[in-house]
């Protein structure tokens, strides 16, 4: 049966009077998959850099990160001391970047690299931990593991270098993995095999999974949920994904919408305007300015979290109803 593993409560981020995200509300189920949705600029990697303490120093985090370590026992991430973060960052939450080199020593091999790791997670032998290292580079698709071990991260093509930057995620043994735009750069055949090999390493290992993307597709086809944020807020939560889902919020409607153009080798109809500055954010629901739905309560009040029933949540005013 699945628990809570993380639950993360009202979580709010700003610096000098601007707010990069806020009202975030979510819970990760052990060997469940979390998708984030939206455009660039929405508040993505923040939000996952701040779940680890990793958000910019001077910016104010508040709400509540609640890590469940064993069913008995909670972390509540916001209040610890960097000292105890650091032993949880890593080891028991692992985290894939965007640009997969800002994992790397450039210094090191990456077998050296990922030796460390275990080394700081494990009393054994020299040999014994390399052994391990060899296993993690072909868990992660290397058929060539010595060679890989051998080479320095200038030497990795960007798919090679996203799987050792997974290898060096899993190494510490984490409980949850947190893979932001994991498959950033590349090809379209590529990146649905990394994302494949992904779930596959989280089924197996039982690993909770956050996957950062801007593509709805993905979300649909990779997660057990999908949390979509426009503009540093929430817009819907959708449990249970499937072809059959119809999204209520009308962002959400336009990114299947235009996904689902593409797929059918079609003209998609573009949203109208531009995402919002998030130092400048309009009144109301931050959607409205771009809405066909918009009235005057959109313009002038933000809307509150709305229960559509089976875990489905939207923050809309006119939401869709249908199923």
């Amino acid at each position: 049966m699945a628990v809570d593993i993380l639950k993360v409560t009202n979580l709010s981020l700003t610096s000098n009077n601007v707010v990069y995200f806020n009202d975030i509300s979510f819970t990760l189920k052990s060997g469940k998959t979390l998708a984030i949705i939206g455009e660039t600029g929405c508040g993505k990697s923040l939000l996952c850099k701040s779940l680890v303490g990793l958000h910019p120093l001077g910016f104010k985090l508040a709400g509540s990160i609640l890590f469940y370590r064993d069913r008995s026992h909670a972390i509540e991430i916001t209040e610890v001391a960097e000292s105890t973060m650091s032993t949880i960052r890593g080891s028991q939450i692992g985290f894939v970047f965007q640009e997969a080199t800002a994992s790397f020593n450039p210094l090191l091999s990456c077998g050296k690299q990922v030796f460390h790791i275990l080394r700081s997670q494990n009393a054994g032998s020299k040999d014994t931990l390399k052994q391990r290292a060899l296993a993690l580079f072909k868990q992660v698709g290397f058929s060539d593991a010595d060679r890989i071990y051998r080479s320095y991260p200038h030497q990795l093509s960007g798919g090679m270098a996203q799987r050792v930057s997974l290898a060096l995620a899993l190494a510490g043994e984490p409980q949850i993995l947190i893979a932001d735009e994991p498959s950033f750069a590349l090809d379209s055949v590529a990146k649905k095999e990394y994302l494949r090999l992904i779930k596959a390493l989280c089924s197996k290992i039982n690993l909770s999974l956050i996957l950062v993307t801007h593509d709805i597709q993905e979300a649909f086809s990779y997660s057990d949920d999908i949390l979509v944020l426009y503009a540093g807020c929430p817009a819907e939560i959708i449990s249970n994904p499937s072809e059959k889902t119809t999204p209520s919020h009308p962002y959400t409607q336009a990114l299947l919408d235009i996904a689902k153009a593409f797929q059918n080798f079609k003209l998609p109809q573009p949203i109208p305007g531009e995402v919002p500055s998030i130092t400048s954010p309009p009144q109301g629901c931050r959607f409205n300015p771009r809405c066909s739905r918009a009235q005057p309560i959109c313009r002038e009040s933000y809307p509150e979290k709305r229960d559509l029933g089976n875990n489905h949540f939207v923050w809309c005013f006119f939401p869709n109803m249908g199923k």
